[in-house]
């Protein structure tokens, strides 16, 4: 990952702080999000109020490497009501040194090495809506975190998804939004798949595009919007939303490798 912008009300401020340090956080649960996915819930030792959106490194010993090497995974949880649990969404790469052994060796009660809150991808309340939420692949976990807290929150701010996913098996998070979006009037998730072209549960078939956010829209320009996924999507979809009416500064991005 790759970061490029990133109460109670009162309890999920952030202030200037000395830089966290490395902290151990006990696996609670593993759940699988996709065949390359999971879903680490974790309980820390130190907890921190987190803002949603935001991530956390996790560090791994690595043979052959000197030193641990580190990654950054998206929180997937709201910081509302419990800091102290949080959820980290991690997708394998075919060649990572990190993901496949947190995707596949890892079980309830083993111990990682954590730090963190960190990141300026966020959305409160005090920013306002309507928001868009564009994520492709794993992209979408932050924007989870954002829907997630505001349905703690019981905000009420209108949010709308669109969630690119190469079929319904990898979309994450696929049943969590599509039942939040039952419950809650004010979320709208909008699937596409980019290699299922006959599967219904998705309103599209394709990468996004320019006419895909149109149509999404229908002449509604959010308030914000918040981009997170591969580097070529995050800036082709900022370059058309700013075509279709919504200011530059008002396009927050986060781009994946």
């Amino acid at each position: 990952m790759v970061v490029s912008s990133k109460s109670e009300r009162d309890a999920v401020r952030t202030t200037k702080s000395p830089p966290a340090r490395w902290q151990k956080a006990t696996l609670i649960e593993v759940i699988e999000e996709a065949p390359d996915a999971v879903t680490l819930r974790l309980s820390l030792e130190e907890p921190a109020a987190f803002l949603a959106g935001q991530y956390y490194n996790i560090r791994l010993a690595v043979p052959g490497r000197p030193r641990p090497v580190q990654r950054a995974y998206s929180i997937a949880s709201s910081p509302i009501p419990d800091p102290s649990v949080i959820d980290l969404g991690v997708r394998e790469m075919p060649d990572g040194l990190i993901s496949p052994r947190l995707v596949r060796d890892l079980f309830a009660g083993d111990e990682v090495e954590v730090r963190g809150p960190a990141g300026r991808f966020t959305w409160t309340e005090g920013e306002g809506g309507p928001i868009l939420l564009v994520g492709a692949g794993s992209g979408v976990v932050p924007l989870v975190s954002i829907i997630r807290y505001g349905v703690a929150m019981d905000l009420r701010v209108p949010m709308c998804l669109i969630c690119s996913s190469t079929s319904y098996d990898y979309a994450l998070y696929r049943d969590v939004l599509d039942r939040l979006a039952e419950e809650c009037s004010w979320i709208r998730v909008v699937h596409t798949f980019t290699r299922e072209p006959n599967d219904p549960r998705a309103a599209y078939h394709r990468r996004i595009d320019r006419a895909l956010l149109a149509e999404v829209l229908d002449g509604q320009i959010p308030r914000f919007a918040y981009l997170c996924g591969p580097p070529i999507m995050v800036e082709a979809t900022a370059t058309w939303l700013k075509e279709l009416g919504l200011d530059a500064h008002r396009v927050r991005t986060e781009k994946y490798d």
